[in-house]
């Protein structure tokens, strides 16, 4: 996938504009639906995205604990499920500010060579939020665009419509599986590995400790079984603790890896990516290291049990 950076998009596109917190299923179908309409004519798929998340600037909805996917994670999923290029605008009260009709004339038409757009049933634009899909049809209407308004999508085992802040309660309440089923794909926590205090080898669980973005929403404290991806394309069955660790008295939250059936190499300063399934247990404060080791062996087998 490439950033778009020049001002101008040369080839005729169909471009996709939205926040795209999650990549989940709703915006997996107005990335099929600019294929359709891209292979029928030979264009190229933008994804016209914001950073910051709006919710920021004008709700001033507080930047720690907020997004399903960060940058990095939101364009890794926008390339898994094929979308070519992405521009992402610098989002502050000055292009909050622009009339709807001005943004699409600039931001859309002009610097993307949009021929055709595609958006959700409930999108909005321009100052004060006064663009809508009636809006956009008929400025494409007018300047020849075709415009592709995708009705809303629900979950597969719910009528509720498939939602960022539907997704985002999922992943608070630790509903990870319902999460997943939204998304449809696995909540990732995508970061560095960090050196931690060693003491998870010392009881024969060695661990990666993984950095967690700040700007990340969380499920509550707990451990997960899930997959921790490389940047080299493995992929490693594993539980993870996410939380303070309280039988050891820590007070910043850290999520812990243990990879299972499988011994891993120096991955110190390697960025990794784990994939939360499924919800094992909350997180408890235990009698001493050998209560907690009983307890870490029957997760082990629990994660292994969820993931097989």
């Amino acid at each position: 996938m490439e950033r778009i950076v020049a001002n101008a998009f040369a080839s005729p596109s169909v471009v996709m504009i939205g926040n795209f917190d999650g990549v989940h299923l709703g915006h997996q179908a107005l990335i099929q639906h600019a294929k359709t309409i891209a292979s029928g004519h030979g264009w190229r798929i933008i994804a016209l995205t914001f950073d910051p998340h709006p919710a920021m600037v004008l709700r001033s909805v507080p930047p720690e604990h907020f997004l399903i996917t960060p940058t990095d994670v939101k364009l890794y999923w926008l390339e898994q499920f094929g979308v070519e290029f992405v521009k992402i605008l610098p989002f502050d009260r000055q292009l909050a500010a622009v009339p709807a009709l001005p943004f699409l004339a600039h931001e859309v038409k002009a610097a993307l060579n949009a021929h055709a757009v595609v958006v959700g049933f409930n999108f909005t634009f321009g100052a004060q939020g006064a663009g809508r899909a009636e809006t956009l049809i008929e400025w494409g209407r007018l300047n020849g665009t075709i415009v592709d308004v995708v009705e809303p999508v629900e979950g597969d085992h719910s009528a509720q419509v498939v939602s960022s802040s539907a997704i985002r309660q999922d992943i608070q309440a630790g509903q990870i599986g319902t999460a997943n089923e939204r998304l449809g794909h696995p909540f990732v926590v995508m970061g560095p590995v960090q050196h931690g205090d060693g003491r998870g080898r010392t009881i024969g669980v060695p661990t990666l400790n993984v950095g967690v973005p700040s700007c990340q929403i969380m499920p509550p404290y707990g451990v997960y079984a899930g997959f921790l991806r490389g940047t080299d394309g493995s992929r490693y069955a594993a539980v993870a603790n996410w939380g303070v660790r309280p039988t050891f008295g820590q007070s910043l939250p850290v999520l812990e890896i243990h990879v299972l059936d499988k011994i891993l190499d120096d991955w110190y300063g390697h960025r990794v990516s784990f994939d939360f399934i499924e919800h094992v247990r909350a997180e408890q404060k235990f009698d001493g290291v050998d209560a907690l080791i009983r307890q870490i062996q029957k997760d082990i087998e629990k994660a292994r049990q969820l993931l097989t």
